[in-house]
């Protein structure tokens, strides 16, 4: 499960990295809503992975 995360965390760096890459090169609005729409995509992730650990911690405390 955390393997999925880390990879999932490493392609969003990379796509991230490109982006702000290409936005610099070109200034267009589309690769700064690309940085935002993963970032959001990696927080939610987060966010779903960390209330489903916390749920499993209660049903095994």
């Amino acid at each position: 499960m955390f393997a999925l995360l880390r990879i999932l965390v490493l392609v969003a760096i990379v796509i991230i990295v490109y982006a702000g890459f290409r936005y610099v090169r070109e200034r267009e609005p589309r690769w700064l809503r690309l940085i935002r729409t993963v970032l959001l995509f990696v927080l939610s992730i987060g966010v779903i992975f960390g209330v489903g650990l916390f749920i499993e911690r209660l049903t095994l405390g």
